[in-house]
C-alpha cells in the first residue's frame, strides 16, 4: 500500500474541522490556552537567553555608546571613521526644557508614570490595532527604545519581532531600575537616529541648525522631535513641507499636555528655517582603502582578544587605527587615475567594440536592449519593431555617471544607456614598499558609490605580467639572458593543437631571452616555459607571493591565470628588493580609547624566492622593457631613474596591465571592463601601455621629485647585455654571430670602454666626498 502523507493530513485536518464544529467553545478555550502557554514558553526561552544573552547588571551600569574609531595615514592625517552610527554624547545640562517636553509630549506623554513599560499603551494598540483594524502607532516607551537603540534587534526568522519585543521588555525594566528617568532621556537623545546617518541630538542639532542642542529654539525642537516618527519622510531639509506639518503636531501634542501655551505656539508656528550643514566629506576613494583595513583588522581581533575576552571592534571600541598609507603617495594615485580614466573613456565611448559577440557590437547592443524590462514592456502592449526602435532611440535624460562628478544626468536614448553601462572602464592602482611591503597608495577603483568592487583585491587574467615570473624560473634553471630563441609560429599537439601567436603578428628570425621578455613575444615565451616546465614556474610564483591556483597549463605564462593586483605586485616587490619575498601590509599601529598599543607592526620576511645573482639579470632583463620594449613610452615621462617592469594585455585587449619598480618602491595598475563582452576595438588603444602604464609612470614622476626622494638606481655589472635583442637570422646562427662577427665585438668593446670610464670616474667623485 503506497503511502501519501497528503491523504493522512487532508484527513486529519477534516476531523479537526468536524471537531471545532461540533465543540466550538472548547475549542477557543484550547487555542486561547495553547496562545497562553506559547506565549509564556517564549517569555521563558527568551529570559533565559536562548535566544541571546540578556544583558546584566553590572553591563548596564557602565552602558554607554559605541565609540568612533579613527583612521589615519603614515603621517597622522585622518582619513576615514569606523561607526555604528555617526553619533556624539552630550550631558543632561544642554538639553533643553523644551525639547524634553515636545519629546514627551510626542513620544511617551506617561514617561514619568510607568516603570519602563506602558501596559495601557499597549492596550490601546491592541484593540485599535488589532481589534479595530487602525493605525494606532506603536507601543514601546522611551526606555524601550533606548533598548532597541543601544542593542539593536537581531534576526530570529519567523519569530524575530516577539522575540525582540520581549528582549526590550526586560532590558527596559532593568534600565529602570538602575538608571533615574532624566539618566534615561539622556540616552534615548543620545541613540536615537534623525537620519542621513546621523545619531544623537548633538549631531542633528549641527548638521540641519548649526547650533548645540542648548542653543535650539521650541520651533527648532519640535522639528527634530518630529522627525524621529519617519527620518527620511520628515527630513526637513529635503520634504520641508511635511516637516513643517509634523512639527506642527508636536506644537499640538505639547499645547495637549500642558507643556507649551498657545501663545508660544503660535510664535513658534513660523516658515521653517535651516542653517543646513553638509557632512565633511572625505575622499569616497578611501572607503577602498578603509575595507581593506577592516578586513586586517579583524583578521588581527580575532587572534587578540581584550584582557575581558570580547573582540575588538572598530565600530564600537573608539580605537585609532595608524595606518601605512602615505598622503602624497595616495593623493598622486587619485590624481593620475581621475586624469587617465576620464581620458580613457572618452577614448572608450568613441571606440569600443564587442570583439567576442558574433556581430559584433550591434549584435550585443540589440541583444541587451530586448532583455531589458522597457522593452519587454513594449513587447507586450503589442508594439511592433519599427515601433520600439523609434522608442528605444528616442533621448531623455537619463541617470549617467561620470568622473569626477558621479551621478548626473545625461540626454541619451536607451540603446545609448546600455552601451554606458557595459563599456565603463574600471581600474585599481596599488603602491607598496617592497623592502618590508607597507602599502602606501592604495585606489581600488574609478568611484566607492559607483562600485564597491574592490580591483586591487579581485582577480583578473594578467596577460603578459605573468611572463617574468616564468623567466626567472628559466634563470634558475640554467639559461642565460643571450640565450637565443628562433620566432616561429609552432603548434602544440599535446595540447589540441594549440599554436601561440605574437600581437605584433610578426614571425621569423630571432631573439635573445632578455629581447623575448622585452618585446613580450609570445611564441618564444611558450618556448621557455615548455623547456622549464608547468610545476617549477607554479611553486615559484607561490614563493613570491601568488595565492591563486594556477592553471596547469603552458598558457600559464601568457598570463591565462586569474590573478589579484595585490598578488601581482607582492610578486613584483621580490625582484624589486633582490629576491627577498615580503607581506604587505595596511596597519601600523593600533590604540584603544586611552592611547594604550594594542598592536605594532613588524615587517615580516620569508626565505630568497631566487638567487641574487639570477635576480639581478631579471632586473637588467625588465628594464630592457622600459627602454627599447612594449613599456619604453614610460620614457616619455622623464623620470631620472632606471626602472624596471612588464607590461601586461590580455586576448580582445579586454584587461590592461602594468607594473613597475624602483629597488624600494613597488606601483601596479589594471584598467579593463567588467563585462569582458565589451572592450577597445584595437590593441593600440586597450593595451596595457596605452591604459595601465601611464598611471604608474605618474607615480614614480611625482615621487622622483620629492624634495627628499625615497627612490634609487638599480645597479649593474654591466648596463647592457653581450648580445642584441633580436637578429634577422635563425638562432644558431645567432649564437654564432655574437661570438665571431667582428663588428658586433667592436661594438661591445666600445660600450666596455664607456663602462669602464663612467665606472672610474664615479667612484673618483665618491673618493673626492
Amino acid at each position: 500500500m503506497k503511502f501519501n502523507v497528503f491523504e493522512i493530513l487532508k484527513k486529519k485536518l477534516k476531523k479537526s474541522i468536524s471537531y471545532i464544529k461540533k465543540h466550538p467553545f472548547k475549542s477557543i478555550f484550547y487555542l486561547i490556552a495553547l496562545v497562553i502557554c506559547s506565549a509564556i514558553l517564549l517569555i521563558t526561552l527568551t529570559y533565559t537567553g536562548v535566544f541571546g544573552k540578556l544583558p546584566t547588571k553590572d553591563f548596564l551600569l557602565q552602558l554607554k555608546t559605541p565609540l568612533t574609531s579613527t583612521l589615519y595615514s603614515s603621517n597622522k592625517e585622518q582619513i576615514g571613521f569606523y561607526y555604528l552610527q555617526n553619533r556624539s554624547n552630550i550631558d543632561s545640562t544642554e538639553i533643553p526644557k523644551a525639547l524634553k517636553d515636545a519629546l514627551i509630549a510626542t513620544e511617551d506623554n506617561r514617561f514619568y508614570e510607568h516603570n519602563g513599560v506602558d501596559y495601557k499603551s499597549y492596550g490601546r494598540v491592541f484593540i485599535k490595532s488589532v481589534i479595530l483594524r487602525q493605525n494606532a502607532g506603536g507601543g514601546s516607551t522611551l526606555t524601550q527604545q533606548v533598548a532597541k537603540n543601544t542593542f539593536g534587534r537581531k534576526n530570529h526568522f519567523l519569530f524575530s519581532t516577539p522575540i525582540n519585543k520581549i528582549k526590550e521588555i526586560f532590558i527596559a525594566r532593568k534600565l529602570e531600575k538602575i538608571y533615574t528617568k532624566d539618566e534615561i532621556l539622556l540616552l534615548y537623545l543620545n541613540t536615537v537616529t534623525f537620519g542621513e546617518n546621523i545619531y544623537g541630538i548633538e549631531k542633528a542639532a549641527f548638521r540641519f541648525f548649526n547650533k548645540p542642542p542648548a542653543k535650539l529654539t521650541i520651533a527648532e525642537c519640535a522639528t527634530l522631535v518630529g522627525l524621529l516618527k519617519a527620518p527620511t519622510f520628515y527630513n526637513p531639509r529635503r520634504n520641508p513641507e511635511r516637516a513643517t506639518k509634523r512639527r506642527n503636531v508636536v506644537l499640538q501634542q505639547m499645547i495637549k499636555y500642558n507643556y507649551l501655551s498657545i501663545d508660544e505656539q503660535q510664535k513658534a508656528q513660523t516658515p521653517l528655517k535651516l542653517n543646513y550643514q553638509e557632512p565633511k566629506k572625505l575622499s569616497s576613494l578611501n572607503s577602498y582603502f578603509k575595507e581593506y583595513i577592516n578586513t586586517e583588522f579583524n583578521t588581527w581581533a580575532k587572534e587578540n582578544p581584550a584582557k575581558d575576552g570580547h573582540i575588538y571592534n572598530l565600530e564600537t571600541d573608539g580605537l585609532k587605527i595608524y595606518s601605512t598609507l602615505n598622503s602624497s603617495v595616495q593623493k598622486s594615485s587619485e590624481k593620475a587615475m581621475l586624469r587617465q580614466m576620464i581620458n580613457l573613456q572618452k577614448l572608450m565611448d568613441l571606440h569600443w567594440e564587442a570583439l567576442s559577440t558574433e556581430g559584433g557590437k550591434e549584435a550585443l547592443l540589440k541583444k541587451l536592449l530586448h532583455q531589458t524590462n522597457s522593452v519587454k514592456k513594449w513587447k507586450s502592449e503589442g508594439k511592433s519593431d519599427v515601433e520600439i526602435d523609434r522608442l528605444s532611440s528616442e533621448k531623455k535624460q537619463r541617470k549617467h555617471f561620470t568622473l569626477p562628478s558621479g551621478n548626473d544626468q545625461k540626454l541619451q536614448s536607451l540603446k545609448d544607456s546600455i552601451a554606458t553601462a557595459i563599456n565603463r572602464l574600471h581600474t585599481g592602482l596599488l603602491t607598496i614598499n617592497s623592502q618590508n611591503g607597507r602599502i602606501l597608495g592604495y585606489v581600488a577603483g574609478i568611484d566607492y558609490g559607483m562600485s564597491q568592487k574592490d580591483n586591487i583585491l579581485e582577480k583578473k587574467q594578467v596577460g603578459s605580467t605573468f611572463k617574468p615570473i616564468t623567466y626567472l624560473a628559466a634563470l634558475e634553471k640554467g639559461k642565460n639572458p643571450c640565450d637565443f630563441y628562433d620566432n616561429n609560429l609552432r603548434t602544440y599537439k599535446d595540447y589540441e593543437n594549440w599554436q601561440p601567436r605574437n600581437s605584433s603578428g610578426k614571425y621569423g628570425g630571432s631573439y635573445s631571452m632578455y629581447g623575448a621578455l622585452a618585446n613580450s613575444v609570445n611564441t618564444i615565451s611558450v618556448r621557455i616555459q615548455m623547456e622549464v616546465g608547468i610545476e617549477p614556474v607554479q611553486k615559484l610564483a607561490e614563493k613570491m607571493g601568488i595565492t591563486a591556483t594556477l592553471p596547469k597549463v603552458p598558457s600559464i605564462v601568457l598570463g591565462t591565470g586569474t590573478i589579484s593586483l595585490l598578488d601581482m605586485v607582492t610578486a613584483y616587490a621580490s625582484i624589486s628588493n633582490g629576491g627577498k619575498r615580503i607581506k604587505p601590509y595596511a596597519i601600523e599601529r593600533i590604540e584603544d580609547d586611552k592611547g594604550n598599543i594594542l598592536y605594532q607592526a613588524k615587517p615580516t620576511y620569508s626565505n630568497r624566492v631566487a638567487s641574487e645573482q639570477n635576480v639581478k639579470k631579471l632586473q637588467q632583463m625588465m628594464e630592457s622593457v622600459l627602454t627599447e620594449g612594449t613599456a619604453s613610452r614610460i620614457q616619455n615621462y622623464a623620470i631620472p631613474f632606471n626602472l624596471i617592469g612588464k607590461t601586461g594585455t590580455t586576448q580582445n585587449n579586454g584587461d590592461g596591465w602594468f607594473i613597475a619598480c624602483s629597488p624600494e618602491i613597488v606601483v601596479g595598475s589594471w584598467v579593463g571592463t567588467f563585462d569582458k563582452r565589451a572592450q577597445f576595438k584595437s590593441t593600440n588603444m586597450g593595451s596595457g601601455a596605452n591604459t595601465a602604464l601611464p598611471m604608474v609612470a605618474s607615480v614614480f614622476k611625482d615621487l622622483s621629485f620629492w624634495n627628499k626622494t625615497m627612490l634609487t638606481n638599480f645597479e649593474y655589472e654591466k648596463t647592457y647585455f653581450d648580445c642584441p635583442p633580436f637578429l634577422e637570422m635563425n638562432s644558431v646562427d645567432a649564437v654564432e654571430y655574437i661570438k665571431t662577427d667582428s663588428t658586433f665585438i667592436n661594438q661591445q668593446k666600445i660600450k666596455d670602454s664607456i663602462f669602464e670610464n663612467s665606472k672610474i670616474m664615479k667612484d673618483s667623485i665618491l673618493e673626492n666626498q
